[in-house]
């Protein structure tokens, strides 16, 4: 059994070398997730593989960030905003009743954030819920993910427009 740790090229993947984020970024859908709308600072992707309908990932889209604190306010605030709209179609599509918010990056620290649904009949209801819980083995049909995406889309094209 090998020590816990930050991997040895951890510089190197804070740096975004090798970034498979930022490698994906603006190719549309792929084995994880199908793209669902792109923002003006993020892209944002339904998972393909979840236990709870309406799993996105905001991934910040101009060029490579680890943390949100290095990025100028501005673009902090057009961050958030972004999640935050993200969270509001996932509400009004899928009625969870709580969201969970996650800007982790431990594994690959590109900015990004899980927007999570959290259900009554999820497997930790009430509580925090383990990675494992989350994912499923079997995709999605393709047909279902794709309608929830475009039903997503079109909320966050309402949410985004001027007023």
């Amino acid at each position: 059994m090998t020590e816990p740790g930050w991997p040895d090229d951890w510089a190197d993947r804070m740096a975004g070398k090798g970034c498979p984020m930022c490698a994906t970024l603006g190719k549309g859908d792929n084995d994880f997730s199908v793209e669902v709308f792109t923002g003006d600072v993020a892209d944002v992707y339904l998972e393909r593989r979840s236990r709870l309908p309406g799993y996105c990932i905001v991934i910040w889209k101009h060029g490579h960030v680890a943390e949100p604190t290095d990025l100028p306010a501005e673009q902090a605030s057009r961050y958030w905003a972004e999640v935050l709209a993200t969270g509001r179609a996932v509400r009004a599509r899928f009625s969870p009743v709580k969201l969970n918010y996650f800007t982790l990056g431990n594994q690959v620290p590109h900015l990004h954030t899980h927007v999570l649904p959290r259900y009554r009949d999820d497997p930790a209801p009430g509580g925090p819920i383990e990675w494992q819980d989350v994912f499923s083995p079997d995709p999605v049909p393709d047909a279902e993910l794709h309608a929830q995406a475009a039903d997503l889309r079109g909320l966050l094209g309402q949410a985004t427009r001027p007023a």
